[in-house]
């Protein structure tokens, strides 16, 4: 692996890490990182990882990579042009490695990492790198808050937020509240129940939650069909941004398996975006994963 880039200022502000496979098409990303990182007084640092065979030698000669490092620099000059409307410090570098998806992490953990805003989908090569063993428990093992965006025309205006509690949505709820605040958006919270008798404690909890987590003002909407899938299909109808927290089996790890079969993230005409916090895992869950797997 072979690294150029803008120092950091080794302060330990507020970081958010952006894996970039074409800083080009990305601004999206971009956007988003920037608008965390500013509400926080934080810093930017777009990675654009690039990817070369395995038979080629990292070390394939000065020349070669000093072209890959002009050619990547041209990119992340377009990577800063559109961060530069935001008030949030943009720092670069490129990683020219055999590896995709592994690189994203080690990158979050080289770089101090707080927050990863990463997309999916099939021109970014970690979207093809799925594969089970070490790989699969790489992504198991989060440095840091994870937000996957599935871009289909990123709008932050009006978003939806299902929730059940936890971590995950604890995350999906600060990024709602930090776009709330910085574009104006409007928040939907959906809470989703087995059936009618369980309305009213399902309403009780969503308000409470709200509360808790400075959206008391969002809508509320308790669903007692007991499909969650169907349930924010028909919220999301009316929506530009839907915040998914991450399932027990770890939102990261089921992406890499290519076992997120979900009509959340593949049929909704609306931009989706996964959000994973790390979480305490012991030694035998590390060996042998959660049980319920």
């Amino acid at each position: 692996m072979t690294e150029s880039t803008v120092e950091p200022d080794g302060s330990s502000e507020y970081r958010v890490l952006v894996p970039l496979a074409n800083p080009r098409t990305e601004q999206h990303l971009i956007e988003l990182a920037s608008t965390l990182a500013a509400d926080r007084d934080g810093v930017v640092h777009a990675v654009h990882i690039v990817q070369v065979p395995d038979q080629t030698p990292l070390d394939c000669g000065a020349e070669r990579l000093e072209r890959i490092d002009a050619d990547s620099e041209k990119l992340l000059e377009r990577a800063r042009d559109h961060a530069a409307e935001y008030d949030a410090p943009l720092e670069t570098t490129t990683i020219v490695s055999h590896r995709s998806f592994e690189e994203v992490f080690d990158a979050a953990r080289t770089h101090d990492a707080d927050l990863v805003v990463m997309g999916w989908g099939g021109d970014r090569p970690w979207t093809a790198g799925r594969a089970e063993g070490p790989l699969d428990e790489v992504a198991r093992d989060l440095p840091c808050d994870f937000l996957v965006l599935k871009d289909r025309g990123y709008d932050p205006s009006r978003i939806l937020l299902p929730t059940a509690g936890g971590p995950d949505s604890d995350l999906g709820a600060e990024v709602a509240r930090t776009l709330r605040s910085a574009t104006g958006a409007s928040i939907d919270l959906l809470h989703v129940v087995d059936d009618e008798s369980e309305r009213e404690a399902g309403e009780r909890f969503l308000t409470e939650w709200a509360a808790d987590h400075d959206i008391g003002d969002a809508v509320l909407t308790v669903d007692t069909s007991g499909d969650v899938e169907g349930a924010i299909a028909r919220e999301a109808a009316d929506e530009t941004l839907v915040i998914v927290g991450a399932t027990e089996r770890g939102l990261l790890s089921r992406l890499v398996r290519g076992s997120l079969v979900s009509d959340v993230v593949d049929d909704l005409e609306c931009s989706v975006l996964l959000a994973e916090r790390p979480t305490e895992r012991s030694l035998r869950e590390r060996l042998f994963g959660r049980s319920e797997e």
